[in-house]
């Protein structure tokens, strides 16, 4: 018990060690904020750190998109329940004047059952895959009946958290999945819709590989330890002590090489007008990594989803829109629904091996 308490207190002072100098960072981010950078093909703005306004949403008509996934492995098959739903907010003088949803405010859910023989790591990459294929023709769909000004995603504008598949059984979902966001880019550039993605929990490193390798690397007096620090930082960490209510950092490029980046190869020209930027939306709250669909004027678009964003978000420790909070809600799964649906199946089939439970399931002890 005595080493568990010096080991806890061994963690603890390190954490705390680490974050003081991710704070020294931050601080001093903000002291050089009212300095010009020299803007290049990695910084696109000359200040750090810009400060963002509420935006009226008169006349205005937004949308998010968010999806739902509950999954369940049986002996012989797996079994998973997807749904997307898209709100769209109408606005007038400042208000909600009108809400729609699509398909329906509390859509059916859609079953899938996979044959396929998939180890867990295939499985979940699946998974990951057919996720966003609902969800991304959810918004493909809210934008060619509703043309909304401005569609926000519930995740990034491109896909996310997924790796291009060597197993041929998962590469026709892959492919579906790509061919669906270029169906997303072809009819957001028709209808003049801006394309938006919340990313709440980033883990993204983007903005620290930047500041460390465009910014504190001319500065003499960062020692190296702190450098070699924040190559180990998630942007969103170190921007917590370094954005206020109101503020987003400068725009970047979402990868410094798209022709060379692993999803982004696969969408040819478009793949250079996507765009990132850091928005603290919530006092208490962490800033949220947005990313955009941009092309010449990408920082005056980056301007006016902050403003958009600002307005949407009221809660003072949830820096989340409100219409993906209303979305999340419409779409949720929960495990009662996978029962449901497995009791279902079970009476037309009858106990057959496929749908046995799994031995941990099935422990008597």
């Amino acid at each position: 018990m005595k080493e568990l308490f010096e080991l806890t207190e061994e963690f603890a002072n390190k954490i705390v060690e680490i974050e003081n100098i991710r704070k020294k960072v931050g601080n001093f981010l903000r002291e050089i904020s009212k300095l010009n950078l020299s803007v290049d093909e990695e910084i696109l703005e000359e200040k750090i750190i810009q400060m963002m306004s509420k935006g009226k949403l008169d006349d205005l008509c937004v949308a998010g998109i968010d999806g739902g996934l509950v999954r369940h492995s049986f002996h012989g098959i797996d079994i998973m329940l997807l749904r997307a739903v898209g709100v769209i907010f109408y606005f007038k003088n400042g208000k909600i004047e009108k809400v729609d949803y699509w398909p329906d405010s509390f859509p059916s859910f859609i079953p899938k059952i996979v044959f396929d023989p998939f180890t867990d790591i295939e499985l979940e990459l699946n998974s990951n895959f057919e996720r966003q294929i609902v969800e991304v023709k959810n918004a493909t769909e809210v934008i060619k009946n509703f043309k909304p000004d401005i569609l926000l995603l519930d995740g990034s504008v491109v896909p996310h958290y997924i790796e291009r598949p060597i197993n041929s059984l998962l590469f026709q979902t892959y492919q579906n999945l790509i061919e669906a966001y270029l169906e997303l880019f072809k009819e957001a550039q028709k209808n003049k819709t801006i394309l938006a993605g919340i990313v709440e929990d980033s883990r993204g490193t983007r903005f620290c590989e930047i500041v460390t390798q465009k910014i504190l690397s001319k500065e003499k007096e960062i020692a190296p330890d702190v450098k070699l620090l924040l190559n180990k930082t998630i942007d969103s960490n170190l921007l917590t002590y370094t954005l206020n209510l109101g503020e987003r950092t400068f725009v970047f490029k979402y990868s410094s090489s798209p022709e060379r980046h692993p999803i982004l190869k696969e969408f040819g020209k478009i793949a250079h007008s996507i765009f990132s930027f850091y928005l603290k939306t919530a006092e208490f709250d962490r800033p949220i990594r947005i990313d955009f669909l941009g092309e010449s004027e990408f920082i005056e678009r980056a301007n006016f989803i902050s403003s958009v964003i600002l307005a949407l978000c009221g809660h003072s420790n949830y820096g989340i829109p409100s219409v993906l909070i209303e979305a999340d809600q419409r779409a949720r799964l929960s495990e009662k629904d996978l029962e449901i649906f497995y009791n279902d199946l079970l009476a037309k089939t009858g106990n057959l091996a496929a749908l046995f439970l799994q031995r941990r399931e099935q422990r008597p002890f």
